[in-house]
């Protein structure tokens, strides 16, 4: 398993396509030029993705914007 980190900049046709099938397995809509649509407007606002690839296909996915933690005054 390998997994990467990149910005929405770094993404490339072939990364949109593998998170938008599946992510379209995930929600039950398969491919679709609406999912496609949805998961590159996400992917747009993310700050980071990070990608799971295992075998050469895309395992999982993770969308991250924004601190998860603040430090405490």
């Amino acid at each position: 398993m390998r997994t990467t980190t990149k910005t929405p900049e770094q993404f490339t046709n072939k990364d949109v396509d593998q998170l938008a099938h599946l992510a379209g397995i995930g929600f039950g809509h398969g491919d679709s030029v609406q999912m496609r649509e949805d998961s590159i407007s996400h992917i747009q606002t993310a700050d980071m993705v990070q990608l799971v690839h295992d075998r050469g296909g895309l395992m999982a996915f993770s969308m991250i914007r924004g601190c998860l933690w603040r430090a405490s005054a």
